[in-house]
């Protein structure tokens, strides 16, 4: 079974398996070591050919975020038993998935990030007795996060192909994917204005229920409460007219003590002229 040495092992897995792998990915090393010393002693076995080659992207435009996955193909594969990959990308723009990369070729494979970080090497070899790979086939389906704007364009710069005789082919630029990558569009927000709202900053009529020179409270009923606020409004001038009310009346009441008592002196004297 085709497993990814970049996915994440369980934690069961005992040294047993780990060394396995390892015997395993060395087997797949010294294959292609051995194929590219031996490049010219195969020359009786036919050496690995392929039709044509497509590097596709999954979307030629994303966003700043978004994930995009990169398949190089080929088709008319004759005689494939290994092969070693190279796909270079721009890190400014693009970041590789690790564990992301995979093939549809049975065997083992291995994805692993160049150390210059700007290429991803997947290795592939079929195990044991097993036959060469034939016919239309995935090489490789690589993920990747746009983490930059512009352009990243992903390049299967070069592939070196090893048939069952372990004859080595070398091959480069396979192809590449377009990919333009913008950054995520920000919605504009509304600009402050003069007039925020009724009774807000930035305007000269109160707010509603903020209290005016001339407001004038309303009772129960319907009716107006002469005692209102404001200095200048209904209370202070209900207050000075109740004040003039006061001193008319008490005028009046002494001007009405003095008639009554002017009166009485008349009425007295009349009484003192008759009786003399």
């Amino acid at each position: 079974m085709d497993r990814a040495v970049g996915s994440r092992a369980p934690q069961r897995a005992g040294a047993g398996r780990r060394a396995a792998r390892r015997v395993v990915t060395g087997a797949a090393t010294l294959t292609l070591a051995g194929a590219t010393l031996l490049g010219g002693a195969g020359a009786a076995s036919a050496a690995t050919t392929v039709g044509s080659y497509t590097v596709t992207a999954s979307a030629p435009a994303v966003e700043v975020g978004d994930t995009v996955s990169v398949t190089v193909a080929a088709t008319g594969v004759s005689d494939l038993f290994a092969y070693e990959l190279t796909v270079g990308f721009d890190p400014e723009v693009l970041e590789y998935v690790d564990g992301s990369g995979t093939t549809d070729i049975p065997g083992f494979h291995e994805a692993t990030l160049g150390p210059d970080g700007s290429s991803v090497v997947l290795t592939q070899t079929r195990l044991g007795t097993s036959p060469a790979a034939e016919g239309d086939l995935t090489l490789a389906t690589l993920d990747f996060v746009a983490v930059g704007a512009g352009d990243g364009g992903v390049t299967a710069e070069r592939a070196t192909l090893v048939d069952a005789a372990t004859q080595a082919t070398e091959v480069t630029d396979l192809g590449t994917a377009p990919i333009t990558v913008t950054a995520v569009a920000v919605e504009p927000t509304d600009p402050p204005t003069d007039d925020p709202g009724t009774g807000g900053p930035g305007t000269d009529e109160p707010g509603a229920g903020e209290p005016t020179d001339d407001a004038t409270l309303v009772d129960s009923d319907g009716g107006s409460d002469p005692w209102s606020t404001g200095g200048t409004g209904s209370l202070a001038s209900t207050g000075a007219t109740v004040g003039l009310a006061a001193g008319a009346a008490f005028l009046a009441l002494l001007v009405g003590v003095g008639l009554v008592l002017a009166a009485r002196r008349h009425r007295a004297r009349r009484s003192e002229g008759g009786a003399a």
